[in-house]
């Protein structure tokens, strides 16, 4: 069994662990193939004034499965997890200035791992576009216009695909005068 309301799945490249996002919590699965499969809670940390994490269901491992990147959700961040603790390193927001914009709604749905593990690509549903993140610097270094809403991302060698809705755009209406 696993917690209540399971909305995402990713495996680690070696096939070895599972990582189940749930409403609120997630779960790291190793020995899943075996008749009582280990399960480890992971929490999203708490953000603001919210009485649990927040968090979605994209993930991905490493490819040495070491760590693990988790899209937040509404806080507009990718939690990055040490898989064997399993504690909470760091949290890269999405929330920056690229260029002329400043970027401060971000909504993390999904996250993949580019093929090498140098970059990090994440679907911000509210922005219509990929962030691009650094790895090792943990630091969004561009971001992708890929259309409205895009959901889920996957990576196939050097190619990142991203699903979405739709190609049509929509625009803030500004306020009368």
């Amino acid at each position: 069994p696993v917690a209540r309301e399971p909305y995402g799945l990713a495996m680690s490249h070696d096939g070895k662990t599972l990582f189940v996002a749930s409403d609120g919590v997630g779960q790291i699965l190793t020995d899943w193939r075996g008749a009582k499969p280990v399960v480890t809670l992971v929490k999203p940390p708490v953000s603001g004034r919210k009485k649990r994490g927040s968090n979605a269901g994209g993930a991905d491992f490493s490819p040495a499965g070491r760590q693990l990147y988790w899209s937040s959700g509404d806080s507009g961040a990718v939690y990055v997890f040490d898989v064997a603790a399993p504690t909470n390193l760091v949290e890269i927001s999405l929330n920056t200035e690229l260029g002329e914009r400043k970027y401060e709604d971000s909504y993390a749905v999904d996250v993949k791992v580019s093929t090498d593990g140098k970059h990090l690509y994440c679907a911000d549903v509210t922005n219509f576009r990929m962030v691009v993140i650094d790895a090792e610097r943990r630091q969004v270094v561009g971001t992708v216009p890929v259309g409205r809403y895009p959901y889920a991302l996957a990576v196939v060698g050097d190619k990142v695909y991203a699903a979405n809705i739709g190609l049509f755009e929509y625009s803030p209406v500004p306020p009368p005068n």
